[in-house]
């Protein structure tokens, strides 16, 4: 729903703010806290950045099979992903186009974290109207004396929300006239040559709602390595930050990217030993073999990519300083075939949980801080480079809604 028309000169003047942010890293400064705090910031951000643009919000393969169901949201939007009978995923509006009653939701549940419904049609739990996994009507039942079904058929079904796929990535938008994806990933695109993103398997899922910190803030912790030897000690050895190489951006590109190599070979940032245990994903080069990649995809992924698996965590801000995660293992076949996969895949997890905490507690102290009259706007440390580029992308996006209007009226 459209809410209340969003002041732009309030707007207008923290992006004003936002100029010393675009320095070169010794001379810039971070956001100012209105970014991160100020609900009306956030109303325009909103629609500036998550309803313009496209989010990515799973992958192909948890949807593995003809009929697979996966209840997600695109921004607010409840959709349910599916695989079609073409073998063809599909995102669709999850809200029934009878009275408005969720597909999934009431006395239907969501399935557990990790999971998908399997069944070749959709049925809605209020007044068990059917769809296909087309989205078209299908049955509709005591609705004959008011409206012939033929013509129920012809003219009703689920909205389709627009989608495409990279590298086995599943992105939305609810904007008809966003560009491509792809153009604006060209350098993630080349990275993730020999990896095999879309041919890997979830391995473990991992869902964390109503966490207290803005979305801004956990790209900026996943792509600076500065806080690694103090907030994760002991835990990080395996990949040290003076390892770290950040890699070029230009404004238009759609991800931002540092790389990190190992302090020994077969190195594995989520191993108690810190070496691998699972075969590498085949097709990766030596380089690949030798560090681990991390990548936002903006504005909804965070990914980690190592040698022997991926980590997708995906991003869903619902205000300020909420935000929705979830965050998809994925594996290569023959690492789900070794004998003690799955003992490793949640020794790893574990491991992988431990760091996970440690920057949740250190992300909920920094948005507190925020509030207060004393929160600086800091300078940078070159292990920060990402942060300026972060900025760039951001400001950007903040730039084209204001001169879009976006907001404007309700």
């Amino acid at each position: 729903m459209k809410g209340e028309p969003i002041d732009l000169s309030f707007v207008r003047r923290i992006v004003e703010e936002c100029e010393s942010c675009l320095r070169p890293v010794r001379d810039a400064e971070i956001l100012p806290a209105a970014a991160y705090v100020d609900e009306k910031f956030w109303a325009f951000e909103k629609q500036a950045i998550f309803t313009q643009g496209w989010v990515a919000i799973g992958h192909v393969n948890e949807v593995p099979n003809v009929g697979d169901q996966l209840p997600l949201q695109v921004n607010d939007e409840p959709v349910i992903v599916v695989r079609d009978e073409d073998d063809r995923v599909r995102v669709l509006s999850a809200i029934c186009q009878h009275r408005g009653h969720p597909m999934i939701g009431g006395l239907v549940e969501p399935p557990p974290p990790g999971t998908c419904r399997n069944s070749r049609k959709l049925v809605c739990p209020y007044h068990n109207w059917v769809y296909g996994l087309d989205g078209c009507l299908v049955g509709a039942p005591s609705m004959s004396e008011t409206t012939p079904i033929a013509e129920l058929r012809r003219t009703i079904r689920l909205p389709e929300v627009r989608s495409e796929i990279f590298h086995g990535l599943i992105f939305a938008t609810l904007n008809p006239d966003a560009p491509p994806v792809a153009p604006s990933l060209v350098k993630l695109d080349k990275e993730l040559a020999g990896y095999g993103l879309e041919n890997l398997v979830p391995g473990y899922v991992f869902v964390q709602t109503d966490q207290r910190w803005n979305w801004k803030l956990h790209h900026e912790n996943a792509l600076e390595p500065y806080h690694t030897d103090y907030v994760h000690k002991g835990y990080h050895n395996a990949v040290p930050a003076e390892l770290t190489q950040f890699r070029e951006f230009e404004v238009g590109d759609g991800q931002i990217m540092r790389t990190t190599g190992f302090a020994a070979a077969n190195g594995d940032l989520f191993e108690q030993s810190g070496s691998r245990r699972l075969p590498d994903i085949e097709g990766l080069s030596n380089e690949q073999r030798s560090r681990v990649l991390f990548a936002s995809i903006m504005p909804t992924v965070v990914a980690v990519l190592q040698p022997s698996f991926v980590t997708m965590t995906f991003l869903s801000p619902t205000a300020a300083g909420r935000i929705n995660l979830r965050r998809l293992n994925l594996y290569s076949k023959a690492a789900t075939q070794s004998p003690d996969f799955d003992r490793i895949r949640i020794e790893q997890f574990e491991q992988m949980k431990t760091i996970i905490m440690q920057d949740q507690i250190t992300q909920i102290a920094l948005q507190e801080a925020y509030e207060s009259r004393f929160t600086p706007r800091g300078r940078l440390s070159h292990l920060e480079t990402a942060i300026t580029q972060l900025n760039h992308w951001v400001i950007d996006k903040y730039r084209q809604g204001l001169a879009q209007g976006i907001g404007a009226s309700a």
